[in-house]
């Protein structure tokens, strides 16, 4: 029977063990935070999924990192962005011979080195080849058997068609892709614009708002990946559009819950405070930011989001500041 390890035990990564428990696979996951771990020892459930949504007694959870990934042919990350450069050290060394390849289904930037996640990743972790799995998975609607499909990513195609073709099975179908740039964008620029999603709801806003929105923040999105040699094509896609469309939406997103709530008077403290979990598009407005200056790219939707979070802008003045930007071709940058 082959092991999954999972580092990290939030809402996706007991979402996902669940359903790989069911298949002929083994799975174990690594949660360094005894609280956490203990809520679910006893729980066996988390809490942002659905009550039914309980933890099978054949996923074994554990804090013995040596424990969880011995003998692990795939390692999941599941953690925070902020948390996984941290998490890859401690890991790394518990790495053996029999990882056939290294996941990461977190969303995000490195705050601190503006890095995608699989760089982080593959400097921690060199002997073994990275995949992103990314795409529009709400881990609730995935627990309750809604069909799900994501794109694994990797610049090793034989490990993206690993992840690929063993992981798809049930409600879960999985694509393939090179361009891991695009689809790491793509996953962590989403949540910046479900963010001002959640926003203009709070605002009121009506669908043509938010269709504008949602479009021109997949042109924002298109655009640094272009600048960072991301195939534009990989936004129409799963990770780009699809994750969007889900995130923006979703009553059980994050990232628009926390627009919501910002839009309706909280700040940013006190949003986040709400959230049972990281909304990582607070994250996200400040590594893409550091991303467009260093690659010379505007991002209109994106700087006011930070100004909102992050300097207490006026959400009605943002919007105002937005409509009254120079008219231009719709394809121009």
């Amino acid at each position: 029977m082959k092991k999954l390890a999972f580092v990290g035990a939030g809402r996706w990564a007991v979402a996902l063990a669940r359903g790989f428990a069911e298949r002929d696979l083994e799975v174990a996951l690594w949660e360094p935070d005894s609280r956490a771990l203990g809520n679910l020892l006893t729980s066996r459930r988390h809490p942002d999924l659905p009550e039914s949504a309980t933890i099978p007694a054949s996923v074994h959870l554990t804090d013995d990192v040596s424990d969880a990934l011995s003998g692990s042919w795939l390692v999941v990350f599941a953690t925070p962005s902020s948390a996984l450069t941290q998490s890859a050290r401690a890991v790394a060394p518990h790495i053996t011979d029999s990882c056939a390849a290294v996941v990461t289904v977190a969303k995000g930037i490195d705050p601190e080195s503006t890095e995608r996640l699989s760089v982080v990743l593959r400097r921690a972790i060199p002997d073994s080849p990275v995949v992103v799995l990314a795409g529009p998975g709400i881990p609730h609607d995935f627990a309750l058997g809604d069909p799900t499909s994501l794109v694994a990513a990797s610049e090793d195609t034989s490990a993206a068609e690993l992840v690929r073709d063993a992981l798809s099975a049930g409600n879960l179908r999985i694509y393939s892709s090179g361009d891991v740039v695009g689809v790491e964008l793509g996953g962590a620029l989403k949540n910046v614009v479900a963010i001002a999603a959640g926003i203009a709801d709070g605002l009121g806003l009506g669908l043509n708002a938010k269709a504008a929105l949602l479009t021109r923040g997949l042109a924002e999105m298109t655009r640094l990946g272009l600048a960072m040699n991301a195939n534009p094509l990989t936004f129409a896609g799963l990770s780009g559009m699809g994750d969007l469309i889900v995130t923006a939406f979703s009553d059980n997103s994050r990232n628009h819950n926390l627009g919501l709530l910002v839009a309706r008077g909280l700040d940013l403290r006190a949003a986040s405070a709400r959230l049972n979990g990281v909304a990582e598009g607070t994250l996200a407005c400040q590594t893409a930011l550091a991303l467009a200056s260093r690659h010379r790219v505007e991002l209109p939707i994106t700087q006011e989001v930070h100004d909102i979070l992050y300097k207490g802008a006026d959400p009605k003045r943002s919007l105002r500041r937005l409509l009254g930007r120079s008219p231009k071709p719709e394809c121009a940058s």
